[in-house]
């Protein structure tokens, strides 16, 4: 077995020393124009979430920041404003070329975000452990499972600043989970928690899982927008 392992070890130096390996970018599917600028216009929000659109708008410009040069929320909204255009408004052919000039930007993206729900299931308490306590009664530690979900769907647009086309239009949907437990107490053999004694379901983890969702989803959204990378050898 040591043999074999040295040999191994010596085929990989070998291996090494002809030949190395080099990442190559391969340029996203969707072309936006040569200056790579983009602004985030808005997002609108059909949920009963005030905050979600914000969240998703807020991601999408992050993850697009990695490429692009992104603009920041505030100029898009100077530009708005004087164009006339209120929020939920998309603009027309004619206006996108406008913002195009004004922001100086290839691509302006806007969308609506249609569903989000963080659904929170509560489990059924169970024993989990045999103990005894002090006066050698036999007892079950019992412990309640709770499943917290989100999911998140929104419609993202990309329109073309010199031509007014849309270039990349997608409905994008992430959803994330997560599973947490909570130790009840100690209970002699043959009974078990009562109403009173059980937790309530909690949203400790509500903004975690929503966080999650929203970045599954805008990768979706964004994967044609990216750069990929793929390693190649190169002899030396």
């Amino acid at each position: 077995m040591k043999r074999k392992l040295v040999f191994l070890i010596l085929v990989s130096m070998l291996l090494v020393g002809c030949a190395g390996y080099e990442r190559k970018m391969i340029a996203p599917k969707v072309y936006v124009g040569g200056g790579n600028t983009v602004a985030v216009l808005f997002l609108d929000n059909f949920t009963s979430d005030y905050a979600v659109s914000h969240e998703v708008e807020q991601e999408i410009i992050r993850v697009l920041s990695q490429y692009y040069r992104v603009i920041s929320p505030e100029e898009s909204e100077w530009a708005l404003v004087r164009l006339g255009l209120l929020r939920g408004q998309s603009p027309n052919r004619d206006t996108a070329i406008r913002l195009g000039q004004m922001l100086g930007v290839d691509a302006i993206i806007m969308g609506e975000v249609s569903g989000y729900f963080a659904p929170v299931t509560q489990g059924q308490a169970v024993p989990t452990r045999e103990s005894y306590n002090a006066k050698g009664v036999k007892g079950y530690d019992w412990e309640i499972s709770q499943n917290t979900k989100a999911m998140v769907s929104f419609t993202g647009r990309v329109m073309d600043t010199r031509g007014g086309n849309v270039i990349h239009r997608i409905r994008a949907e992430g959803e994330a989970s997560t599973d947490s437990r909570k130790t009840i107490g100690w209970f002699p053999d043959g009974e078990k928690p009562g109403f009173w004694q059980t937790p309530a379901p909690h949203n400790n983890d509500v903004a975690y899982v929503k966080q999650s969702a929203i970045r599954n989803a805008v990768s979706q959204f964004t994967q044609d927008l990216m750069p990929t990378y793929e390693w190649y050898k190169v002899e030396k």
